[in-house]
């Protein structure tokens, strides 16, 4: 199976590229040197007081207010 992973070389350069998970080294886009794999660092944040994904809690936040705006809208709502 293919996956992205970073390589870095001994000038220091780093690149990605879409290997197969045995893949180890391969040469720099930039130097054409050895470039060996590295761990990336995670790349996501977590929002500060409830440590959940942003992007997640926000789109609960929103579907949480309009729920509230329907049964609000609904609680006002005159009979016929």
């Amino acid at each position: 199976m293919r996956r992205m992973f970073e390589f870095v070389c001994t000038d220091n350069h780093i690149s990605e590229a879409l290997v197969d998970e045995s893949c180890r080294e391969l040469a720099c886009r930039a130097c054409g040197k050895p470039a060996t794999r590295i761990v990336s660092s995670v790349r996501s944040k977590l929002e500060g007081i409830t440590g959940a994904f942003p992007g997640a809690y926000d789109a609960w936040e929103r579907k949480r207010s309009e729920k509230l705006k329907q049964e609000r809208k609904a609680s006002y709502a005159v009979p016929e």
